[in-house]
């Protein structure tokens, strides 16, 4: 007898919010105009500075991150109410993306996608031993990429959706190919 028994895993949440879209874009896009931004893991494009958590626009959305990090948490960290640190804007044009980082420091990391036209990037995770798995890539003919042998895994981000990790993953956004603006908030919860 045997089996393959998984021994490492890296959970990403992915959840579709039915929050109002065009407030939070109007929200975005008047916040950009008002308030300079700064440059972090942003090449090119709007990162604010974090928000304030009492902003009254982004509060449906703070009570569904924190509700739902709650839930993610106790699959894979502590049972824990987590409850939200930080939160920004990301509002990426035409070639714009975010480098690879991660999100020292904090419990579960996430971004929300407010407006996502085609061709407008992945969120792109990296397999915690992706400098080795790229050896494999090279010397390696795989015919099938898969959990277990991927050094990346991308999502395609939707209107309305939702993404958490484990804050210490790392992870980039590749370019906007669109003429029209991505618009995502991003965040840190702790429990």
């Amino acid at each position: 007898m045997s089996s393959i028994i998984d021994v490492f895993k890296v959970p990403v949440y992915e959840a579709e919010l039915d929050l109002d879209i065009k407030k939070l874009e109007l929200f975005c896009n008047s916040y950009k105009k008002l308030n300079e931004g700064r440059v972090f893991s942003n090449m090119g494009g709007y990162q604010s500075c974090d928000l304030s958590l009492k902003i009254p626009d982004t509060q449906p959305l703070i009570k569904e991150i924190e509700e739902h990090a709650s839930n993610f948490a106790k699959a894979f960290l502590n049972p824990n109410g987590q409850f939200m640190d930080n939160m920004w804007i990301n509002i990426n044009g035409y070639k714009d993306s975010n480098i690879t980082h991660n999100h020292p420091d904090t419990d579960i990391a996430g971004v929300y996608y407010v407006k996502t036209p085609d061709e407008c990037g992945n969120i792109v995770f990296e397999h915690p031993a992706s400098d080795v798995l790229g050896y494999y890539d090279m010397s390696l003919n795989i015919a099938q990429y898969n959990n277990y042998n991927s050094s990346h895994w991308k999502f395609t981000p939707a209107v309305n959706t939702l993404y958490l990790f484990p804050a210490w993953v790392k992870h980039y956004v590749s370019q906007n190919m669109n003429k029209e603006n991505r618009i995502s908030i991003s965040f840190n919860t702790k429990g």
